[in-house]
């Protein structure tokens, strides 16, 4: 590897040469730099907020231990599953894993769960930047406490500097493992012993109290920011949750965001963000207020999800010249809801327009729920609801044998060519339950988001539309009815990649689809397809010997 082989500068440490103005899904710096990682995951006990409870972690920690990189740089993941009796896997969300579909880290999608006892090696290249995060893909695992922050540094595209960078990872947190909840989450039945479960609260960096502040019987402790006065901090705020939308602020003080999930934005200035789950915003904040401590605060929308301490996700910024206490500070008022920060909002720096209706290939996608077989409820996608398997990933069919695996039914959309824009419509008017819409290998571009049925009539933005990987299908403010979104992207990364809902639950559940793009190519970018058979026969291996283990949910 030669760094910055024919780029416009030969210094790897500032990206080559490439800047902000600069459109990065057509261009990478070629750093030749290699950053490597080692996890393991572990059954164990922990007590985030006081309450001691079961959990899934990676090297000791949750959140888990940060990934960060430079734009350009590779990086080799290492993963060993110690788990008593899970499989696992590695997803880097957002990546868009560029001509390495082979490690998007989705079971029964692109690989074998790694079997308890295994160890298995991701390497691929930091293609966009900005923040994010990675999680375990397999199942409810991400939310049982496998996951955490992802950071790839990148060129600027503002002119304010900051002197601090700090990463703010929000979760909501149950006091038994999601896993156990899952049935009744699944169960047709009465409410609320059945159907969408109640978390009990939430955390800020891993950390909160279960209780009031200085009442009897409160457990746990608050995460502190320490910050100096009239200096700028870079927040980086990641929303991990399984269920939970929350509104962040910091009392007092004004937000400027600068990019939303790995897509740098036009700097506009709030005193609130709302971030639905899987959703990353960048801010920057001065501190210019007068010295004392003062609350951040992350309230959880009981409209998209409901939890018994929704008010209670607070943290402290404590300004460093004065001892650290509780906060009497006041909270900003914002318009509670299930909806994203405004369109109008999110304009994205390298402004890039969306292919006209005439270039286009459309899917429509309808959101039902049904009762399933014995008594369950699926979330359908056009009536159908996705089914994967973890011992026949598709990726691996394809590779081995050219063919897409028939347990997911319908739910498997071909695009057989590249350089053509796909426009995807994803509506559910009738049900008052909003969805985040996440897509891997692409980030995509936000044409329309409204409550009630889309419809011809509906003008979509083409002209430099919003841009990233997250978005919602909002509903109105009352549930009386769900919504629309209509997203598009363009076919330049050959693989098989997952549109799905990113409610933990709902993806569990059926909520989720595979779009195989290009076909054709796709084998032709596996790099180490030993690596992908190795993986399935230890995990067939694992499956026999464990009683036959088979895909529990959606597989996904």
């Amino acid at each position: 590897c030669v760094p910055c082989a024919g780029q416009p500068l030969d210094d790897p440490d500032n990206f080559c040469g490439y800047t902000a103005e600069d459109n990065s899904y057509e261009v990478i710096p070629q750093t030749c730099v290699v950053r490597e990682y080692f996890f393991e995951i572990q059954n164990t006990t922990i007590s985030p907020d006081g309450i001691e409870r079961i959990a899934l972690v990676v090297n000791g920690q949750m959140p888990g231990p940060a990934i960060t990189a430079n734009w350009g740089d590779t990086i080799v993941l290492h993963v060993t599953n110690s788990l008593q009796n899970n499989g696992s896997t590695i997803h880097m969300h957002g990546l868009r894993q560029n001509y390495t579909n082979e490690f998007d880290g989705v079971p029964s999608i692109t690989q074998c769960p790694i079997a308890p006892g295994e160890s298995m090696t991701y390497t691929f290249r930091a293609t966009n930047y900005g923040t994010s995060w990675w999680h375990s893909h397999f199942s409810l695992q991400a939310y049982e406490g496998v996951f955490g922050p992802l950071i790839i540094n990148g060129p600027s595209h503002i002119e304010q500097t900051y002197t601090d960078d700090q990463t703010i990872v929000l979760q909501d947190w149950t006091h038994v493992p999601v896993n156990a909840m899952f049935d009744a989450a699944e169960d047709v039945g009465p409410l609320p012993q059945n159907g969408p479960r109640t978390v009990d609260g939430g955390l800020i960096n891993g950390m909160n109290v279960w209780g009031q502040d200085g009442a009897a019987g409160t457990t746990g402790e608050r995460w502190q920011m320490s910050v100096t006065a009239g200096q700028t901090y870079r927040l980086r705020i990641i929303n991990s949750a399984i269920q939970s939308t929350f509104v962040f602020g910091i009392d007092g003080h004004e937000l400027t965001v600068i990019a939303a999930d790995f897509v740098p934005i036009v700097p506009y200035t709030t005193n609130t963000i709302i971030m639905t789950n899987g959703q990353r915003y960048d801010v920057l904040v001065t501190f210019n207020q007068a010295p004392g401590n003062y609350w951040m605060r992350s309230d959880s929308q009981q409209l998209c999800g409901s939890m018994t301490a929704w008010n209670n996700v607070m943290a402290i910024v404590n300004y460093d010249t004065v001892t650290p206490a509780v906060p009497t500070s006041t909270a900003h008022s914002y318009v509670a809801g299930c909806y994203d920060e405004p369109m109008a909002s999110l304009v994205p720096y390298v402004a890039l327009n969306a292919g006209t209706q005439q270039d286009q290939i459309s899917e429509s996608v309808s959101i039902g729920a049904a009762g399933g077989t014995p008594n369950l409820y699926k979330w359908t996608l056009n009536g159908v609801f996705f089914q994967g398997a973890w011992a026949e990933p598709t990726l691996v069919s394809l590779v081995e044998n050219n063919t897409i695996p028939t347990v997911s039914g319908d739910l498997a959309i071909q695009v057989p060519d590249l350089g053509e824009w796909v426009y995807v419509v994803i509506e559910s008017p009738f049900i008052g339950v909003p969805h985040p819409i996440h897509l891997h290998g692409h980030d995509f571009y936000i044409l329309g988001q409204g409550v009630g049925s889309y419809d011809s009539s509906v003008a979509l933005n083409l002209v430099n539309p919003p841009r990233r990987d997250v978005a919602v299908m909002p509903i109105a403010s009352d549930a009386s009815q769900g919504g629309y979104l209509v997203i598009a992207y363009i076919t330049d990364n050959p693989g098989v990649w997952l549109l799905h809902c990113h409610i933990g639950w709902h993806v569990a559940m059926g909520f989720a689809l595979q779009i195989i793009e290009n076909m054709e190519n796709i084998a032709s970018t596996v790099t180490d397809s030993c690596l992908m058979q190795d993986t399935c026969t230890a995990w067939d291996s694992y499956a026999v010997a464990n009683n036959d283990v088979d895909t529990t949910d959606s597989g996904v």
